[in-house]
């Protein structure tokens, strides 16, 4: 049996720098993950989008066999009802993908987040100034 050595905590930095050295890899933190957050919805909106465009372009094909089709004498009924169906199917689904692409939240909390660490760098540098 092997024990694992004690996790031993760093001594607190208490100095401006050290504490702004922290904050500065928190907020990268919280950049990288809100923009991982932007990436894998877009990513995804697309991923369904593409299929659609697909779909959309298959079901067009069906609706000019099917306008072509009475020249054939052969039935034309079943052909727009198919491609119609698909071709709404897909159209829905383009225009809720470009919605979504248009509506996505950008990384705002780190943005606030940045505006709130310039406003607390600023009241440290400000007490240290007159604490001296």
């Amino acid at each position: 049996m092997h024990r694992l050595p004690a996790r031993v905590e760093p001594s607190h930095d208490a100095s401006v720098l050290g504490r702004l050295v922290k904050l500065v890899k928190l907020e990268l933190e919280l950049a990288l993950a809100e923009t991982r957050e932007v990436v894998v919805a877009a990513a995804i909106t697309v991923a369904v989008a593409v299929p659609a465009i697909v779909l959309l372009l298959a079901a067009l094909v069906v609706l000019v066999a099917a306008a072509f089709a009475p020249l054939f004498g052969a039935a034309w009924q079943h052909l727009v009802i198919a491609g119609g169906g698909v071709a709404l199917l897909a159209l829905g689904t383009l225009a809720w993908s470009v919605w979504r692409l248009t509506h996505l939240s950008w990384p705002n909390e780190t943005v606030e987040s940045l505006q709130e660490n310039w406003r607390w760098l600023g009241a440290q540098l400000r007490s240290r100034l007159t604490s001296r």
